[in-house]
C-alpha cells in the first residue's frame, strides 16, 4: 500500500532530522513515564530492544530493570532469515554483538526466553493513539505477537511519531499502550492477565 510506505518514510525524516539533544531528552522523559507506569513495578521480565539511530533510547529502563531486579532479553533475528524473530535474556547490556541490519543483538549463548506473563518495548516509525503501530515493514513483530498474544505490548514514540490514524493490514497487531515523550496512552488491556 502506497500510502504506508509515504507515512513510513514521512516519519523517518521527521526522525533522522531530530538532534541528538532532542532524542536524549524524549527518550529520557518516555524512560521516566515508563518507570511510573502501573505494570512496570508488577512485571518480572522485560522484553526491550537495542535502538538503531534516533529510535527510542530504551536502554536507561532496561539498565533500571536489571538493578531492580528484573529480567531483560533482547531480540534476535533468526540465522538465515529476514524475518524470524526471538527474545534472548541478558544478564548486562554489553552482551550484544552486531547483527542483522546491523541492530545490536543478543550475543550467541544468551538464552532463548518465551514469557508469556512479560512486558514488550517495541520501536516503530509511526503509530496512532489506537495502538496502531507501523514498523519497518518486514513484520517480525507482528509475527512474534501473533504467536505470543499474551505478551503486553508497549510502543516506544517520540511525539513527532504519533498519526490521528493509520490504515492497518489484518497481520499488525495493536500495541496495549504507546508511550511519548508527553503522555502514555492506553489502547487496549490496562495490564497482562
Amino acid at each position: 500500500m502506497r500510502e504506508r510506505e509515504d507515512v513510513r518514510a514521512r516519519h523517518r525524516r521527521l526522525r533522522r532530522e531530530m538532534t541528538e539533544e532532542q532524542v536524549r531528552d524524549g527518550s529520557g522523559r518516555i524512560c521516566e513515564r515508563l518507570w511510573s507506569a502501573p505494570w512496570y513495578a508488577e512485571c518480572r521480565i522485560l522484553y526491550g530492544y537495542y535502538p538503531l539511530g534516533q529510535e527510542v533510547d530504551c536502554r536507561s529502563l532496561l539498565a533500571r530493570a536489571l538493578s531492580d531486579g528484573k529480567q531483560v532479553a533482547l531480540p534476535r533475528m533468526e540465522p538465515g532469515s529476514s524475518s524470524v524473530m526471538h527474545f534472548y535474556r541478558v544478564a548486562s547490556l554489553s552482551e550484544v554483538a552486531r547483527g542483522a541490519y546491523q541492530i545490536m543483538e543478543p550475543v550467541a549463548d544468551a538464552p532463548r526466553v518465551e514469557e508469556t506473563q512479560a512486558v514488550v518495548l517495541v520501536p516503530g516509525v509511526a503509530f496512532d493513539r489506537q495502538g496502531n503501530r507501523y514498523g519497518y515493514g518486514k513484520g517480525c513483530y507482528d509475527r512474534y505477537f501473533a504467536r505470543f498474544p499474551q505478551l503486553y505490548r508497549v510502543g516506544l514514540a517520540y511525539e513527532n511519531q504519533m498519526e490521528e490514524h493509520l490504515t492497518t493490514l489484518r497481520t499488525d497487531v495493536r500495541m496495549d499502550a504507546v508511550c511519548t515523550e508527553q503522555q502514555l496512552w492506553i489502547c487496549g488491556r490496562e495490564r497482562w492477565s
